[in-house]
């Protein structure tokens, strides 16, 4: 399993999941800053709950070409969406308001839903294809890197390869989105400050190889001073840049940051050193993580995904 790996290990798929979420939330927003699409993704989580329980209605709404119908949809309170996400409640009920404004969201006298034709949109559609990739993508790195070989992979597959489960595969890493909340709020602090510092964490990592690191089980103290050497610095314009949120927010968040003695200064940008990482609570965070990707790719595993996208890298190695 993920949390009997070697730390280098752990330390890289951390890494790995952490560029991960964030490009999960970026998708799933239409085109709107991270928090709006926190907020979107939690509606549609609750609005499909009963469908993400059901194996059958998993199955049977799998597909693009199969949204669920709008009466299969559970409208979700404001302030339930707001709790979940441990946002304040006027901020969320703002934003949901501009959203319906926009036709996103339809906001009913029992709460909020996402009808199916935002669901059913060319750009939604390209989005979760993109989104499917990405979860895709992820298994096959963790996979290069030795982990997830734990997990049962059915000798049978449930979908068409032409037509694969884009809608299911999204469904359910949604909801490991959604379970990074709260050891986000947890671990780190408020959700929009636990998001910042996950968008320095993977601006000053992303360019690293994915076997990085393998000799730090044996020095890990020179390992992390290697890894320090190789982070790069983020500014506050970047950070604001790829979460889509206005700069003197970012700025603020920053600094909260910096006073908390949860990143580091270097030059004009950002860096969170090994240092930091090596704490508690970060600690907890990459365990509490790597547990919810084990889940995520369990699930996918009992719905014959996994078999899938092995017989895709066994067809390549044949090919090859």
């Amino acid at each position: 399993m993920l949390r009997d790996a070697p730390p280098s290990r752990l330390r890289v798929a951390a890494r790995l999941a952490n560029g991960f979420a964030l490009d999960l939330v970026k998708l799933g927003g239409f085109g709107r800053d991270v928090i709006d699409a926190l907020l979107l993704c939690a509606i549609s989580q609750a609005n499909v709950a009963q469908i993400t329980r059901n194996p059958e209605f998993q199955t049977r709404y799998a597909t693009l070409d199969q949204p669920p119908p709008d009466d299969l949809r559970r409208p979700v309170s404001i302030s339930a969406t707001a709790n979940s996400l441990r946002i304040p409640f006027e901020t969320a009920r703002r934003r949901i308001a501009a959203m319906a404004e926009l036709g996103i969201v339809i906001i009913h006298p029992r709460g909020v839903t996402i009808p199916t034709a935002p669901m059913n949109s060319p750009f939604y559609r390209m989005a979760s294809a993109a989104h499917y990739e990405l979860v895709r993508k992820l298994y096959l790195r963790l996979r290069g890197i030795g982990l997830l070989d734990d997990l049962a992979r059915p000798q049978t597959s449930i979908y068409d390869p032409e037509n694969p489960p884009v809608r299911l595969v999204t469904r359910l890493s949604a909801d490991y989105v959604l379970r990074l909340a709260e050891p986000i709020n947890q671990h780190i602090g408020d959700l929009v400050t636990g998001i910042v510092l996950m968008a320095v964490i993977q601006a000053n990592t992303e360019h690293l190889p994915d076997h990085e690191g393998e000799a730090a089980d044996e020095d890990p103290a020179a390992a992390a001073l290697a890894i320090d050497a190789l982070r790069r610095p983020v500014r506050a314009s970047a950070v604001a840049e790829r979460l889509g949120m206005p700069h003197e927010t970012i700025r603020r968040h920053l600094v909260r940051l910096h006073d908390a003695d949860r990143c580091e200064r270097n030059g004009d940008g950002y860096v969170v050193t090994s240092r930091i990482l090596a704490r508690e609570p970060f600690f907890r965070h990459m365990v509490d993580n790597q547990s919810h990707l084990h889940r995520l790719y369990a699930q996918l595993s009992d719905y014959g995904v996994l078999f899938e996208w092995e017989r895709e890298v066994q067809a390549f190695r044949g090919a090859a």
